[in-house]
């Protein structure tokens, strides 16, 4: 049986201080790169203005490893090793300068608090939203709906803006919602420690 994930000498580069965007770059990249692109000069103290020096930062380089079926995989390092990256290339946020990702099967994703949620819609309207980016069909998260709620522990708050949620109740809806996805790969970084005892054992 192959791989559900197979990993090939993937290497990721960052510009420091570049704003022109790269064939690497995806539409997330690219918009970001497009709302800085106004405070890519600095201001230099004889008053002109000059470009940023660029310098290149490698967050990984040459990575390349297998994950099978059935597989539970943790990754340590220190901070700014790149695990977080590693996690955003594995999960297609981020696309790597060179190497390749091969992904077989349903893959979901928790690696920030929210990520998905817009923060004036309720609860409610963002299960939805949520579900939508994670790939899910309308009718596949009505029919989950209950146990999406039930699981998070928000019923009560259903129908607020979840701008006024905790980061507790943020990451037990995003989670509950990505649980009931039922990924084949769920890739989940840091984003669970803000939970209590009694949601991650859950």
């Amino acid at each position: 049986m192959k791989p559900v994930l197979e990993i090939r000498d993937i290497s990721k580069e960052y510009k420091l201080g570049e704003q022109r965007a790269r064939k690497t770059d995806n539409i997330r990249e690219l918009l970001e790169r497009t709302v800085k692109a106004p405070f890519g000069r600095l201001r230099r103290g004889d008053g002109q203005t000059g470009k940023v020096e660029l310098r290149s930062f490698w967050a990984l380089k040459n990575i390349s490893f297998d994950i099978n079926q059935g597989d539970v995989i943790g990754i340590i390092g220190r901070n700014g090793a790149g695990k977080s990256t590693l996690l955003k290339v594995l999960s297609r946020i981020t696309s790597p300068t060179s190497g390749q990702v091969i992904v077989r099967g349903r893959l979901a994703s928790l690696l920030e608090v929210g990520t998905g949620f817009h923060p004036e819609l309720t609860g409610r309207e963002n299960i939805f939203l949520n579900g939508a980016i994670l790939g899910m069909r309308k009718v596949e998260i009505s029919r989950h709906f209950d146990e999406i709620v039930d699981f998070a522990e928000v019923e009560q708050f259903l129908d607020t803006p979840v701008k006024h949620y905790s980061s507790g109740m943020y990451v037990r809806l995003a989670f509950a919602v990505a649980a009931h996805l039922n990924p084949e790969i769920l890739v989940v970084d840091e984003v669970l420690a803000v939970g209590d005892v009694a949601f991650q054992k859950k």
